[in-house]
């Protein structure tokens, strides 16, 4: 059974309660798969962050919200990053972004976790939004949610 980390615990501190549900149903969905699942964890800078935190985003290019004009939504809470966690031998910790991972399987470990996550969000109610379908800027890890729905 997969479950959330410290790590991953304190970086969901600030998001909103019912996205952080979202994210542990998620995690034990995937768990139950018939495939086995995957691992997943909230990355760094995932959960709520500061005008400074996603100054320094936009300004790496990795986000299309500066903080300031243009506000993401983990500013207010409402978004999370969820990263899957990918063991591969001779590699340090996660290796998802590395290139032993090739792009067609990070797609797939990211597509499962995606479907686990908008399955629990629909299994609770709560509207989500997923990075990954997005036609204009692909965020895979991304997911958000509307706060007057919540």
């Amino acid at each position: 059974m997969y479950k959330f980390g410290q790590l991953s615990t304190d970086r969901m501190q600030g998001v909103d309660k019912k996205l952080q549900e979202v994210a542990m149903r998620a995690l034990r969905k995937s768990a139950r798969r018939h495939d086995g699942g995957i691992d997943f964890a909230i990355g760094h800078y995932g959960g709520l962050r500061t005008a400074e935190e996603q100054n320094a985003l936009f300004k790496k290019g990795v986000s299309k919200a500066d903080g300031y004009n243009k506000k993401s939504y983990h500013q207010t809470g409402l978004a999370l990053d969820v990263i899957p966690y990918v063991k591969v031998k001779g590699v340090k910790g996660n290796a998802i972004y590395t290139k032993k991972v090739t792009p067609a399987k990070r797609v797939a470990y990211f597509s499962i976790v995606a479907i686990c996550m908008l399955e629990a969000a629909n299994e609770i109610g709560v509207p989500l939004t997923a990075g990954i379908n997005w036609q204009s800027f692909s965020d895979a890890p991304h997911y958000q949610t509307i706060k007057q729905t919540l």
